[in-house]
């Protein structure tokens, strides 16, 4: 399967919502975030995301899971009391949004969930 992204927000329910698709990467992850942070494609103030891997391969090995809370710290602009739940389906891959939660509870919580209504759900807490 090709690697693709693909975002969508949701104005009635203020939900910025991102789509993984094939084998994603660090890489992937970090410069989908710049492009659409450049592009001013998250509408300012949104604070509830939900990114679903259900469809994607995450490649990012746990330890990224520090680069990856680094890159939300130093974007604290954009990511500041935000609620990033992750739906994901292999076991293997719900480590990373747990110890990235771990380096940045001050600031942003990141959540990992089965299902889109679990998700939904928390996120509107």
């Amino acid at each position: 399967m090709e690697k693709k992204i693909t975002h969508w927000y949701d104005t009635e329910s203020k939900i910025f919502y991102k789509y993984f698709y094939g084998n994603i990467e660090y890489s992937d992850l970090i410069n989908d975030w710049i492009k659409l942070i450049e592009d001013k494609k998250i509408p300012q103030g949104v604070k509830k995301f939900i990114l679903d891997y259900r469809k994607g391969n995450l490649l990012t090995p746990p330890q990224m899971a520090m680069e990856i809370a680094n890159f939300y710290k130093e974007n604290a602009s954009w990511f500041l009391h935000a609620k990033i739940a992750l739906i994901m389906q292999k076991p293997e891959q719900v480590v990373i949004p747990i110890l990235a939660n771990e380096e940045c509870m001050d600031m942003l919580e990141f959540r990992p969930f089965y299902t889109m209504e679990a998700a939904f759900s928390w996120v509107n807490e």
